[in-house]
């Protein structure tokens, strides 16, 4: 499992929902992370109302040391982590790079920059193509180039 601040991140940018935060907090403390409140919230179902399952997630976190991502920080770290899974060829599909990149608001410095611009260049992956599979192509090859550029950077955000 990843660790807690990249949960936390995650749950910042919405790739981790409330009810989500039980099972989550189970397998932190399979791992070892243990808390009063990450105890607390393993025992919950999910189905308790959201403010309670994250006042529950915030406290564990405070207990465990963890400074909770801001809105900046935690996008950031979505958009390297999905330059990083597109490097790496764990995410085949663009779409889901659009979907993302589109909800975001921050990127610092040319390489995240040109990273985002790749990516919207094709709202989507049909109105890039416009039924033409080479433009599709060199779209695609465009956002990998500018993936594999920000991973070459080597920064890491809020680790």
């Amino acid at each position: 499992m990843e660790s807690l601040r990249v949960m936390a991140m995650r749950q910042v940018v919405g790739q981790l929902r409330y009810e989500q935060l039980p099972m989550v907090a189970a397998e932190l403390l399979a791992e070892g992370d243990d808390s009063p409140a990450l105890r607390e919230l393993a025992g919950c179902n999910g189905r308790e109302p959201r403010d309670e399952l994250e006042q529950l997630w915030g406290q564990a976190l405070d207990e465990l040391g963890v400074q909770r991502p801001g809105q900046e920080e935690a996008q950031r770290w979505a958009l390297r982590d999905l330059a990083g899974r597109l490097y790496s060829g764990e995410l085949d599909s663009l779409a889901e790079a659009v979907a993302t990149v589109g909800g975001l608001e921050y990127a610092e410095g040319e390489r995240e920059s040109a990273f985002c611009r790749s990516v919207m260049e094709g709202c989507c992956e049909g109105c890039v193509a416009d039924g033409n599979p080479e433009v599709l192509a060199e779209w695609e090859a465009r956002v990998r180039a500018a993936a594999a550029a920000l991973v070459a950077e080597g920064r890491r955000v809020g680790e």
